[in-house]
């Protein structure tokens, strides 16, 4: 395992650990349909983020690991779409919860989550359009490894053994990293924390240049 993946790996452990170390055993405001459906999303991501490291850094399951990140970029999109979409037009949480198919499509999700803004005018400014096929095209990409096809399937079908490059394995990490620190942003915003809001965002490590 490379240094570079090592450090990121310990970057995210850090983070983590951080993270609940600030939110402790506080009690969360579940009072109402919106804050308890980001509580249930951000808790489903945790566990799967708790996977990640073992799946990448100490069994080197680097396919599967991108399989779940897949899920997580939906869970992370739908967590968004729900506190600033939903919200605003008072829709029922409920209505998501028994029928997937009342949210929109992952592309429709990202073009309307780009379209919010504050009322000072301020948007996401490309926080969810970077994952479509127009930019990285992350969806894209890790959807070719949940379904089994494209140049996943080819380089199967092709070689007996499976290999990534550093670049490769840093980059989903980099992604599954920077998706739980900004959903805890949105949890601990969400619940009114601003006190533990502002200290995580202090110990948060940022990609140099943002």
């Amino acid at each position: 395992m490379s240094k570079e993946i090592e450090k990121i790996v310990k970057t995210m452990e850090h983070e983590y650990g951080v993270f609940h170390d600030l939110l402790g055993d506080q009690e969360m405001d579940l009072s109402d349909e919106y804050k308890k459906i980001n509580w249930a999303y951000f808790r489903i991501f945790a566990t799967h983020y708790e996977s990640i490291n073992h799946l990448i850094y100490s069994g080197g399951y680097h396919s599967s690991a991108i399989v779940l990140v897949r899920t997580m970029l939906e869970i992370y999109v739908k967590s968004y779409y729900l506190a600033f979409v939903a919200k605003d037009r008072s829709d029922n949480v409920i209505d998501y919860i028994e029928n997937d198919n009342k949210f929109p499509n992952f592309f429709q999700m990202t073009k309307e989550l780009e379209d919010v803004k504050n009322p000072k005018g301020d948007s996401f400014n490309g926080v969810f359009s970077q994952f479509t096929k127009k930019y990285l095209a992350s969806y894209e990409k890790f959807s070719l490894f949940s379904h089994g096809k494209g140049e996943f399937l080819k380089a199967y079908y092709e070689h007996e053994k499976m290999s990534y490059s550093t670049e490769q394995i840093t980059d989903v990490l980099y992604t599954v990293k920077g998706m739980f620190s900004t959903l805890g942003m949105l949890l601990l915003f969400t619940q009114g924390k601003h006190r533990e809001l502002l200290e995580f965002i202090d110990q948060v490590e940022f990609p140099s240049g943002t």
